[in-house]
């Protein structure tokens, strides 16, 4: 995840989840397997998430980039 990270130049922390704690959490499973489907979550001033991308939209770091600019909507 270092070198991703690096690669994207980005200023702003990555969470994994080697324990599937998060997983559970949100339920973002594939239904009937235990194992993650992948999501990219991404996380504002006060621990509001400002977007969700999911699937192939999850992969496009563009997107959840982009999103970090965009003011939270009360």
């Amino acid at each position: 995840m270092a070198a991703f990270k690096k690669s994207l130049n980005a200023a702003y922390p990555f969470i994994s989840d080697p324990d599937a704690v998060l997983m559970k959490l949100f339920d973002v499973k594939y239904p009937f397997f235990t194992v993650p489907s992948r999501h990219t979550f991404v996380v504002g001033k006060g621990l509001r998430i400002k977007a969700i991308f999911s699937g192939g939209d999850a992969m496009d770091a563009n997107q959840a980039i982009e999103s970090c600019s965009i003011p939270i909507k009360n």
